[in-house]
């Protein structure tokens, strides 16, 4: 299950514009892929930076339960966008025939 038209969507160049599309991008998948209490946490930590501490302290929970939350979710979000869980082969490149 993938995120669809994610790639399509996605500008090319870096600028303060582009910056805010791929936030939107981001919310609009995390919000589509997530629960409520992992859309949350999410955006409290890994967008707004604050501490997993004081999301416990907001939220009522345990430092780990926080953890855990941050961990479900970012294992969502790479399998609503694809990610590939097996390591990439170095050699992959090489390979190709022309």
């Amino acid at each position: 299950m993938s995120h669809p038209n994610l790639s399509a969507d996605v500008p090319e160049k870096n600028s303060a514009g582009t910056d805010m599309e791929l936030r939107r991008l981001l919310l609009s998948c995390m919000a589509e892929t997530l629960t409520s209490a992992q859309y949350q946490v999410c955006v409290l930590n890994l967008l707004e930076g604050m501490p997993q501490k004081d999301i416990a302290s907001e939220f009522g929970l345990s430092r780990s339960a926080v953890s855990r939350t941050i961990s479900a979710a970012k294992y969502r979000l790479r399998r609503a966008l694809g990610y590939s869980f097996e390591p990439a082969d170095p050699m992959e490149d090489f390979l190709e025939e022309d």
